[in-house]
């Protein structure tokens, strides 16, 4: 879901005294929450030039400004952001201190890149071409790539790729991974086109974000659609959408004549409430506290999160009310202190846009009034958007849906361990096989008669 970890770095660049000894390519990883890491890459090129990459994030070629840069020290700030590094050489590597906004994390930088395998990722040749394209509606202009299978016609499917929470590339790039440049690239291979874009205010795309809610991202989607029809290019048009995008293909779908198929990859069928609800017990059964008393927590957080939709204007809840709306309250130190978290939730969760319409969105009309073919597909082992919360809902609603559950799989439907966020980094997988196999049956056998 929606990505808060960091901080990144726009800057301009001073020119300091020449460093042969710390130049070159340095990577670190960043300890920024418990068990969640960041990977930084910096470059120090000889004209005292510091650039940096943060992979997980899709973010590469930023420029630094860096204050001071020796044989065997280096410093740079970032303003905007109130954050700054100082490092020196010691056994090879660059040992330092990043800072931010008042918080100090060390961050030890070794030579080289450090790239991570991505096995999966597309490399030319490729047999089909890529169209760069610009989609625009009001003030928004979205870049995308358009792939196009060799020998396509007027009766080839074409897909709309929608990404999950968060800004993201049209790669929807996390963790080196790029599910739709892999998913688009299997596409293509299989005779069916694609297009994929960056969201709006991320990478060539511009728009709004701060004040966007869904409903605005599914407005962009459907201005995709929109270009896809007038351009007569191809045949039927469907969208496939991750998690967020899931829900945005319900919402068009539900539309009579927009769509003429939806892949959801992870999306919720149930309402906001109850996902942000479902996680933040995941989180306490990961920390160590006992499932039922997390069980209990879960309903707490829902009632509340319902009572602060309806009552926008609270600024805070009372001991009677927490009470109320969490009855195990008084039982322990312990619930004493998750009643006091879900005081502070009713203060926090004020006039975010984009939180109060996911909180609100119930997709259960959408899912109702889906009459068009939909792949609706969940991991057993997402721990974001589980199977044993949506599945159930998914298929009693969406009559005219196939839903599929796979085994073994997480929210980015990798193979996994846990399903725990941190490990979609370290997993070599972007996307399962059998996932790329059964969406391109799907197109085939639904769409492609």
């Amino acid at each position: 879901m929606r990505k808060n970890i960091l901080i990144l770095l726009a800057i301009s660049t001073v020119s300091v005294a020449l460093a042969q000894g710390i130049t070159g390519d340095w990577n670190g990883k960043l300890n920024v929450a418990p068990q969640v890491s960041l990977k930084l890459v910096f470059h120090i090129d000889p004209d005292s030039k510091v650039t940096m990459d943060s992979p997980d994030q899709g973010a590469y070629g930023i420029e630094g400004e860096t204050l001071f840069l020796s044989s065997d020290s280096i410093a740079f700030k970032v303003p905007a952001l109130m954050m700054d590094y100082t490092g020196h050489l010691s056994g090879g590597n660059i040992v330092g201190t990043f800072r931010q906004m008042g918080r100090s994390m060390p961050l030890t930088l070794s030579p080289g890149v450090n790239k991570a395998k991505r096995p999966q990722t597309p490399e030319p040749p490729f047999p089909y071409t890529t169209e760069s394209v610009t989609v625009k509606h009001g003030d928004v202009s979205l870049a995308g790539t358009l792939t196009v299978p060799d020998n396509a016609g007027s009766s080839t499917p074409v897909v709309v790729m929608v990404s999950g929470s968060g800004q993201h590339n049209r790669d929807e790039e996390l963790f080196e991974h790029k599910p739709f440049a892999v998913i688009a690239d299997y596409l293509a291979r299989n005779g069916i086109a694609s297009l994929r874009y960056d969201d709006r205010g991320t990478g060539e795309s511009v728009g709004e974000v701060l004040s966007a809610t869904t409903a605005d991202f599914a407005s962009d989607a459907q201005a995709v659609v929109r270009y896809l029809k007038d351009s007569r290019r191809f045949g039927k048009i469907g969208l496939l959408g991750h998690s967020e995008g899931g829900i945005i293909g319900y919402m068009i779908g539900a539309k009579p004549g927009i769509l003429d198929f939806v892949v959801s990859v992870a999306g919720p069928s149930v309402k906001g409430t109850k996902t942000i609800a479902f996680q933040n017990k995941m989180s306490l059964v990961k920390s160590g506290v006992a499932e039922n008393v997390a069980k209990d927590f879960e309903k707490g957080m829902e009632a509340v999160l319902e009572y602060k939709l309806k009552h926008p204007e609270a600024a805070g809840g009372s001991d009677e009310l927490i009470a109320q709306l969490y009855p195990q309250y008084e039982n322990s130190e312990d619930t004493r202190k998750l009643g006091t978290m879900l005081k502070s939730v009713i203060s926090s969760v004020t006039t975010n846009p984009w939180m109060v319409y996911f909180l609100s969105y119930d997709p259960a009309a959408d899912l109702k009034a889906l009459n068009i073919p939909a792949l609706i597909i969940y991991g057993e082992k997402d721990c974001q958007v589980p199977p044993v919360l949506n599945a159930g809902y998914a298929r009693q609603l969406a009559k005219h849906a196939k839903v599929t559950e796979y085994a073994g799989l997480n929210h980015m439907m990798q193979h996994a361990e846990t399903g725990y966020v941190e490990e979609y980094a370290t997993i070599e997988e972007t996307i399962s096989p059998e996932v790329l196999s059964d969406i391109v049956s799907f197109i085939s056998k639904e769409i492609i008669k």
